[in-house]
Order: structure tokens, then sequence, then C-alpha cells
């Protein structure tokens, strides 16, 4: 079994930050390239790509394509930059939070590390994929969300949001409840299954289910490949830093939730003007639900017994 996503350190610079990102899904190659970057970036300054690709075992149009990927036109100018965070010390966001740390200073750093979260998530995410996501979404009879512990707050959420553009599904977070429903999806049904770990066996099985039923899966998780994504039909990625007081899966959910706030609001564009109706339709029985008068309880009455 894969290994649970790895946690990013906080306070990286930004371009090293992107590395951590990119290496939980990079193949083997690229991967070992990336190690040598984080691990010794002094010494990578002055080696040539034949270089890299004799001490990585890998070949020259993997070094090319990795630093590609990271949005350079050149290996030379990925290098120059590379060399100028190391100079300058660029920093990211605020750091680990420490025993001597203030109040202010720590709700700087959490609110921080929520920030680098979404960024992180924000420029992982595939947007071919998350548009993949949205029509088969669209096009589902129903969706069923599915999460345990703190991955279950995320299900219910979906839950919500989805209810208020009419749309069939619900959360399911008890593993045994799990169990059947993914049992009983269908081929035009649709499994959204939570899991920063993407190794929880109840929701891996879950998927396993789906998936043999013929339904869609669409994995919320952390990065890496893992047992879910490996059953996924699209996968959806967030990044989060870790922390000794804050542990990364908490800093997840918040960028698991807007991944979600994106879905729904992407599914909203796509069915109007219905879709307006029912927003509307649902914001105001809530607003009328909020301004019932409360209802005083009645006693009962006291009735004498039939003689």
């Amino acid at each position: 079994m894969s290994e649970p996503p790895f946690p990013i350190p906080a306070n990286l610079p930004p371009l090293l930050r992107r590395l951590h990102v990119m290496r939980g899904e990079a193949g083997a190659a690229s991967a070992r390239i990336i190690d040598q970057i984080l691990q010794h970036p002094d010494e990578f300054l002055g080696w040539t790509i034949a270089d890299v690709s004799a001490i990585t075992h890998s070949s020259e149009a993997t070094v090319v394509r990795l630093v590609q990927n990271l949005g350079f036109r050149s290996y030379q100018e990925f290098k120059l930059k590379l060399s100028r965070t190391l100079a300058t010390g660029e920093r990211g966001a605020p750091g680990q939070i420490e025993p001597h740390d203030s109040p202010d200073q720590v709700l700087g750093k959490v609110f921080g590390g929520a920030g680098q979260s979404l960024s992180d998530t924000l420029e992982h995410l595939d947007a071919g994929v998350f548009a993949q996501v949205v029509e088969v979404l669209a096009q589902a009879r129903r969706a069923e969300f599915i999460g345990l512990g703190n991955s279950a707050l995320v299900a219910r959420d979906a839950q919500e949001q989805f209810l208020r553009l009419g749309g069939l599904g619900s959360a399911h977070t008890d593993p045994f409840a799990i169990s059947q429903v993914c049992a009983l999806l269908e081929p035009a049904d649709v499994l959204v299954a939570v899991s920063y770990s993407g190794c929880t066996a109840d929701i891996v099985r879950g998927a396993q289910l789906a998936r043999g039923n013929g339904a869609a899966v669409v994995a919320l998780t952390g990065l890496g490949r893992t047992p879910l994504t490996r059953l996924a039909t699209q996968a959806l990625h967030v990044a989060a830093p870790s922390s000794p007081y804050r542990p990364e899966y908490v800093t997840a959910r918040l960028a698991q939730m807007c991944v979600v706030d994106a879905l729904v609001a992407s599914l909203h564009l796509l069915g109007e003007p219905f879709a307006s109706r029912r927003v509307h339709k649902a914001d105001a029985a809530l607003r009328a639900q909020r301004d019932l008068p409360s209802t005083p309880r009645r006693t009962a009455r006291r009735t004498r017994p039939d003689l």
C-alpha cells in the first residue's frame, strides 16, 4: 500500500514549495530529480542537464520536461531562478508554530498556513480534470459523498451545497452505511470519496464497490498516488502544510471545502436559469425558517376519562 501524502514543510520559498507539491504526483524519474534539487540545491546549480541525468538515472528529456512543467522555458532559466531564491532567501508563508510564539504570532501563522494551502492547491489542481468532474456531476443521476473522521465534515458540507442546487444525493460518514450505499450505485451515479490520506480502508473499499458497479469515482484527496487515486476515475488533489500544532489534514479540510465550493459554483453556471431558481427557493426557505417566531410550548389539557 502507498504511503499517505507527505507533509509540505512550512516557511519554504515559493519555488521550493512548488517542487514539493509537484513531487507528490511525479513519476519515479522526475521524483528522483526533484529530490536532488531539494536535498542539494547549491550543488544542483553547478550541474548540467547531462550531470542531472547521470546522477538521477533519468533521461535528459525528463529533466527538460520537469523544468517546463514548473513554468520555465529552459533549464538555464530554472537554475537562474533557483540561484536567486537561494541568494535572496525568499520566504514563503509564516513558519512553524513554536512554543514561545505569542497569540498574535500564532494567529498570523495559522492564517498564513491556510492561505498557503489554498495557493498550493490552486497551483496543483489540473484544470482539465476539474472540468471533467464538473461535467460528470452535471450528467449524474445522483451523487453520493463519503468521508470518515475529518473528511466527514467535508462530505456533509458537499451534501448541503449540492442540495441547494436540487441535486440528488447525500453524505455518508459511517463505515456500514458507506458499504451499503456504494454497493447499490449504478453506472449513472457518481461517488465523491473524500480522504486526505487516500488510504482509509473503508473509503477505499467503498470506491472499489462503486467502480465494480460501473459508477464514476471522484477522489478529493491529498497529493501523491494512493489506493484511492488508483481506483478513481478523476482525482482532485489538495496540498496542506504541516505543523506539530496543526496537522496537515486540518488545513487540508479548508482546501477541500474550497474545491467543493468551486464545483458547486461551476454546476450553478451550467444549470442556469433553473439552478438559480432552486437556490433562490432554498434561500427563501432558510430565511423563512429563521424568521419564524418561537412556538410557545403548550401544556397538555387534562380531560376526564371516558366512563
